[in-house]
């Protein structure tokens, strides 16, 4: 007997302002932000957080570090403390060391919240 499974993933993702949620790595590795605004301007992310809530657990918490500034059209790697370096360009990548994983589930809402507690960009996965 053979089995076959199939998983389906749907994802939906939104942002205002330059900074955008561009991946979020399915096994939860690591997520990906972007600066992708088209006026060149750097991002100062002082008092900026992103937050993963996933089904009906607690929400991952990452601060950014005061001195962090996202470059014009510079693209960031946010690591768990537990996903693999490897060869990944140490320039764009930082590590959550209080998050061991930023998990999985079935329906997982990634945001990013500036220093005024407005969300900017909103990244949600759902497995079915």
């Amino acid at each position: 007997m053979i089995k076959i499974f199939i998983i389906n993933i749907y994802w939906f993702s939104f942002y205002l302002g330059p900074i955008a949620i561009d991946q979020v790595d399915p096994q939860g590795n690591f997520i990906v932000i972007e600066n992708a605004g088209s006026t060149g301007k750097d991002q100062d992310l002082k008092g900026w957080t992103l937050r993963r809530k996933i089904d009906a657990k607690d929400d991952n918490v990452y601060k950014f570090p005061d001195n962090f500034v996202l470059k014009s059209r510079a693209r960031l790697r946010i690591l768990s403390r537990n996903a693999s370096k490897g060869t990944i360009n140490e320039k764009e990548t930082l590590v959550a060391e209080n998050i061991p994983t930023w998990g999985t589930g079935t329906v997982m809402f990634t945001r990013l919240i500036d220093a005024n507690g407005e969300e900017k960009a909103l990244f949600n996965q759902k497995f079915q």
